[in-house]
């Protein structure tokens, strides 16, 4: 693939390939497409629209300044949501904004909302935002590992990566947070989430 090609149909491995390459068309073709995902997850961690830019600015600045120094990747979404936790759990702790904990837990502040495109045919919006507020009270942690998994659609070893834990803790911590919101959900709203997360 060259960058005169259309990038839609092109795999990860191959689009990566092309920007390792020195194609611009890949560069510009990846920013687009990954950007706004990558935006979204940093302002969860970060509560921070500046901090968050900054640091999505200097991501993608870094990867184009050492190109021939990376490896190869089969999910650039993966590689590039990775780089970015990191730096921005980095800066975040030489801000000393974290809670005491461990060196590099963070306090995943996402705030689930409704949003008019999801199930309106189906479900009310007081039934939607009832879901979503027993989402909100989920630990940063699993809310975090929900939100990688099922908005993301990320692999539980992608999950893993990302958060800096073992394969088998990604599982553990999805399924307490499914488990917690079984306990305390009627019936109702448990199907509810079922199509939210689907």
């Amino acid at each position: 693939m060259d960058s005169g090609l259309n990038y839609d149909q092109a795999t990860d491995a191959q689009l990566w390939d092309d920007f390792l390459r020195g194609s611009k068309a890949a560069y510009s073709f990846m920013y687009e497409k990954y950007a706004r995902v990558l935006y979204n997850y940093g302002y969860k961690i970060a509560q921070d629209r500046q901090l968050t830019e900054d640091c999505l600015q200097d991501l993608f600045l870094t990867i184009l300044e050492t190109r021939e120094r990376l490896g190869q990747t089969d999910s650039i979404k993966f590689y590039l949501m990775r780089s970015l936790r990191r730096d921005l759990v980095r800066k975040l702790n030489e801000r000393h904004r974290f809670q005491a904990g461990h060196e590099g837990e963070i306090d995943f502040k996402v705030e689930f909302h409704y949003e008019p495109t999801w199930l309106d045919s189906q479900i009310s919006r007081e039934q939607s935002e009832a879901v979503l507020r027993e989402l909100n009270h989920l630990p940063a942690r699993q809310k975090e590992a929900l939100f990688l998994k099922f908005f993301d659609n990320l692999s539980y070893e992608e999950i893993a990566g990302i958060m800096g834990i073992e394969t088998t803790s990604a599982y553990k911590v999805i399924y307490k947070a499914i488990a917690s919101l079984q306990k305390r959900m009627p019936a109702d709203l448990l199907v509810l989430l079922g199509f939210m997360l689907a």
